[in-house]
């Protein structure tokens, strides 16, 4: 079975301040300031989008209009969960090769489904950790808040909170990969396209705090590189070589564009 390797490149603006938040509070990079919600940073100080982060917003974007665009439907777990009745009958537990081949029967998952995982199938998309085009410690911006209470609409009493955000202007380098066998190719590219197209219009938002106006981004320089992984001349020349020559033969720019237009 045939199997092409996309990788995709650029770089992730922000366009609005950023907060992703660590789970915990503390000092606001190496400066004085400390806060109640700091932002996620590696163990030298320096803040990255994880790249989990950015996968779920897309998948959620992407099942939310790929179906009025014809492209399939991304079920909710609890949907996916049902399948079990269907896949693995009452009594033995059935192999992984054959819950995986039941899967791809027309009334398992869905091309959108498996492109981007459930349950019960990985997905072969990769978004590895975004870290800053310029690398530093880059210090953040410190913004404070009151809690709202939900009957009078009102500000709280004695509940006053601050968060860290990344200023706008930084950027990070994207790097996102998927391997696409020749038999999905048709279902999986627009899906791609998609949510990458999303991206270059600055129509999502990443990490918490949306509601407070933060978390807006914009994808620039979008370079697309395709390796067809059963090609032994062009695998080897990919292994030999550095980035972006290893990633491939480099498409024309426009691709996303391209590739949602030939959508019928």
């Amino acid at each position: 079975m045939a199997v092409t390797r996309y990788t995709f490149t650029g770089r992730l603006e922000l366009v609005g301040a950023l907060h992703i938040g660590s789970g915990g509070g503390g000092q606001v990079g190496r400066g004085d300031a400390i806060t109640d919600a700091t932002v996620i940073r590696d163990s030298t100080g320096e803040p990255y989008i994880p790249g989990s982060s950015l996968r779920g917003v897309l998948r959620s974007a992407v099942s939310q209009l790929a179906p009025a665009l014809n492209l399939g439907e991304i079920r909710p777990d609890d949907e996916i969960e049902k399948l079990r009745s269907r896949i693995e009958p009452e009594g033995a537990p059935l192999s992984e090769a054959e819950i995986q081949k039941r899967l791809t029967d027309p009334e398992g998952l869905t091309p959108a489904e498996r492109l981007f995982g459930t349950v019960f199938w990985a997905s072969p998309l990769t978004i590895p950790d975004l870290r800053l085009s310029r690398p530093g410690d880059l210090a953040g911006e410190v913004r404070h808040g009151v809690g709202i209470n939900r009957d009078t609409g009102a500000a709280q009493e004695a509940i006053k909170y601050d968060f860290e955000v990344l200023p706008r202007g930084h950027s990070f380098k994207l790097l996102m990969r998927c391997d696409v066998p020749e038999e999905y190719s048709e279902a999986w590219l627009p899906l791609l396209a998609l949510g990458l197209r999303l991206l270059e219009q600055g129509e999502l938002t990443l990490g918490g705090r949306a509601a407070r106006g933060v978390g807006q981004v914009r994808l620039h320089d979008l370079q697309v590189y395709t390796l067809n992984t059963g090609d032994r001349a062009a695998l080897l020349r990919a292994l030999v070589a550095d980035p972006p020559q290893s990633y491939g033969s480099a498409e024309p720019e426009g691709w996303a564009r391209r590739i949602l237009a030939e959508v019928g």
